[in-house]
């Protein structure tokens, strides 16, 4: 476990006795009096206790990301800021190879922020003649150049636009062309999609290369010409990161810096067709499906400092200049943005991964964070990982390990405490090696988490494991679950940055009434709410009302405590042919609990009865299902965790098409869901088994792991026309 310094937060002005207790308290938000209607259409206003006269929006001395960053630097001048893993070729083993981190200080990373901000306001103008503000475009994985790039607009008041790295042409075309973006800075690898994009961005004037300070090598060097023949072809020029930098020492112009007001990123959702888009989603919230035209977000610069406020208020932030960030999920998001910022504005050092989530635990082992930020597939199979290997071992370890946790849940579920002298020496100390050995704080977001997995990584790893609830709209936070809250299945909380209200939905019913919580929509109000749509005033009218209330279209309660559940959403349901209402995200977060699922996509529409499923199977668990029935030899070999981005297991095609293991796959994804309270007609009654899985380079996960509905329904097309037909001449011979 690491030591946390004893500080203070003189810097931010505020003081700590109130987050560092609430925890305490009877009840963590409440209902302001006098704010309920009289009609019942709504609940009153909640707030977090810590606001209940007022919001609790910003910090005394930081109004904008440029705030942040400076209260970093003031905390930690000379300390580490952001650091890379600069990989090499290792021509005795021929594989390309990753050395130690490499950090640059705040003072470095300042000093490169002003140039790089210089350097790009100047080639603006250069290329357009104008002193305008523009949308400056990001398209790259997180990486400290992006972190350079970003902080660079503060300077000067402009808005950075985030092409996601696994975004199809037609959506990289869509978001330059809309977002009007003059000047984009990239990587090697994707020059040329640029290039093809090309001639149909005619705004885009130049493309900065962000790796371009590596090209020294002949064959890296070649690249970058090619690139600069292919771009020049449309008028566009190239410059390398390093070149904007130089420009920029050289031509040094007084600092445009944003207001509160003034936007951060206009951040494009996946096109979503309900409100609430782009979701960030904690570990209460259903994975979202997503489809259309993609909406861009304008994010203010006092939406993240909000939701950092909030972060602050519930004790998840500040971090500590001693404090080390590992940075991997999708920085073109909101929920990553925000992690970056909480972690530098006080003075923490963030890392970035190689770029490659296969080698995660290879980075992870190399810079031994101690904060961790993650989503729920990734923590399920450390989860699995380490009850697997328990498991495996000896009848001795097996027994010390089931000892070692019972002892473990017992004294936190008794008294909170998440660690132990004894069996933290013994068993959990080598468990905590898979995060680094030193992680004091673990985030999951993105997807649901089981409650049973959630408090087995807290007396795991010996920290608070917390999850909440929020989406791009409201900078990705709306509550919180404290960290010291022993109880599972609630997003916590609302955060104190905004307030919340259920609003009574009849139709599905909801109402503000119900018993033994009210129920409705979750809609919010306060400074983390974004400033709308660009340049779609009817979408946001859509979503926001005239008096600040963003409508998240999730379903919620809020208990006795005031901490929010969320139970359903308000537009991705649909209706099947005998009328009965179907959340699908609902059956598959249930589903999700088989192990036989990896992954798993539920269908219907109003013209059939009946739902059915696509199933990617997990080999770790279906490959010894079909040996105990006879379907594969007694001799074949269990197989380990399944790696990420690894190709299928190579007797998974063959037992896709095994009608029996449909059948096997079928029974225990209902008896699961059964089990988790899914209504007969909630059950799927047929399925398909594919093998290939749900990935954003097949194009049916968005970045942050949401399936994208539209997309599989199309790609599954012909599969679920078959069940269905199938389905449907049983019920007819049934009938007969």
């Amino acid at each position: 476990m690491v030591k946390i310094p004893t500080v203070t937060y003189e810097a931010l002005g505020v003081t700590t006795l109130d987050r560092e207790r609430i925890h305490e308290l009877r009840a963590y938000a409440k209902e302001l009096p006098g704010t309920a209607p009289a009609d019942g259409s709504s609940t009153g206003i909640y707030r977090n206790v810590q606001a209940l006269d007022e919001l609790r929006v910003d910090f005394p001395r930081i109004k904008t990301l440029h705030d942040i960053f400076q209260a970093g630097l003031r905390a930690n001048a000379k300390g580490n800021c952001l650091g890379w893993r600069p990989v090499y070729y290792d021509y005795e083993a021929q594989v390309v190879k990753a050395k130690g981190y490499v950090w640059l200080t705040y003072e470095q990373v300042n000093e490169r922020i002003k140039a790089f901000g210089n350097g790009l306001v100047k080639i603006h103008k250069d290329i357009s003649g104008s002193d305008d503000r523009f949308n400056f475009g990001v398209y790259s994985i997180n990486n400290p150049e992006y972190v350079i790039a970003d902080y660079g607009c503060h300077l000067f008041s402009l808005a950075l636009v985030a092409l996601y790295d696994t975004l199809g042409e037609e959506t990289s075309e869509y978001i330059l062309n809309h977002a009007e973006v003059p000047i984009i800075a990239t990587t090697l690898d994707k020059i040329q999609k640029l290039i093809k994009l090309a001639p149909k961005c005619p705004k885009l004037k130049a493309v900065i290369l962000m790796d371009g300070n590596l090209a020294k090598s002949n064959e890296l060097s070649a690249s970058v010409n090619l690139g600069k023949q292919g771009l020049s072809a449309f008028g566009i020029k190239l410059f390398l990161f390093s070149e904007v930098e130089e420009i920029g020492k050289k031509n040094v112009i007084t600092p445009r810096l944003a207001k509160p007001e003034d936007p951060c990123a206009i951040s494009y959702t996946s096109g979503e067709i309900f409100l609430g888009s782009a979701c960030i989603d904690y570990a209460n919230l259903h994975v979202l499906g997503t489809t259309g035209t993609p909406k861009g977000a304008i994010i203010l610069h006092k939406n993240v400092v909000a939701f950092i406020r909030g972060e602050y208020d519930v004790g998840i932030s500040p971090f500590y200049p001693t404090d080390v960030y590992i940075s991997y999920l999708p920085l073109a998001h909101i929920y990553e943005k925000g992690n970056i910022n909480a972690s530098l504005v006080h003075g923490s050092a963030v890392g970035f991964y190689q770029g490659d989530t296969a080698l995660l635990l290879d980075d992870i082992a190399a810079l031994k964070p101690t904060i961790f930020c993650s989503v729920p597939r990734l923590l399920n199979r450390i989860y699995e990982r380490i009850i697997i290997g328990a498991e495996s071992g000896s009848a001795f370890k097996k027994s010390l390990f089931h000892r070692a946790v019972d002892a473990k849940l017992a004294n936190y579920k008794a008294s909170g405490q998440l660690t132990h002298a004894f069996w933290d020496r013994l068993v959990f100390s080598k468990v905590q090696q898979l995060l680094g050995g030193r992680v004091r704080f673990i985030a999951s977001g993105s997807a649901p988490i089981s409650g049973d997995v959630l408090t087995f990584l807290r007396i795991a790893f010996s920290c608070p494991v917390t999850n909440g609830l929020g989406q791009t709209e409201s900078a990705a936070g709306t509550s919180i679950a404290l960290p010291k809250d022993r109880d599972v299945g609630h997003a916590g909380p609302p955060i104190s940055c905004n307030e919340v209200k259920l609003v009574s939905v009849p139709e599905m019913r909801y109402t503000a009434s119900d018993k033994p919580f009210p129920r409705g929509e979750i809609w919010i109000r306060g400074g983390n709410v974004f400033g709308g749509y660009f340049k779609d005033e009817e979408k946001t009218k859509e979503t926001v009302t005239e008096d600040g209330w963003l409508k998240t279209g999730d379903i919620g309660y809020i208990d006795k405590k005031g901490r929010i559940y969320v139970v359903d959403r308000k537009k991705n349901i649909f209706k099947l042919a005998q009328g009965e209402y179907v959340a699908p995200e609902k059956i598959e977060n249930a589903y999700q609990k088989s192990n036989l699922a990896a992954q798993i996509y539920v269908h219907g529409d109003s013209l059939q009865a009946e739902l059915v499923a696509i199933v990617v199977p997990d080999a770790e668990f279906l490959i010894p299902l079909a040996r105990e029935h006879g379907i594969l030899p007694a001799n074949t070999p269990n197989p380990g965790p399944t790696v990420a981005n690894a190709p299928p297991h190579p007797l998974l095609k063959s037992l896709a098409q095994n009608d029996k293991i449909k059948d096997l796959i079928l029974q225990d994804l209902n008896k699961v869901g059964k089990e988790q309270g899914l209504k007969g007609f909630e059950l799927a009654k047929a399925v398909h088994l594919d093998v290939e899985g749900f990935s954003g380079e097949n194009g049916l996960l968005t970045p942050t792991f949401k399936l994208k509905r539209n997309e599989a329904a199309e790609k599954f097309r012909p599969v679920i026309d078959a069940m269905y037909k199938v389905l449907n001449e049983k019920a007819v011979r049934g009938k007969i």
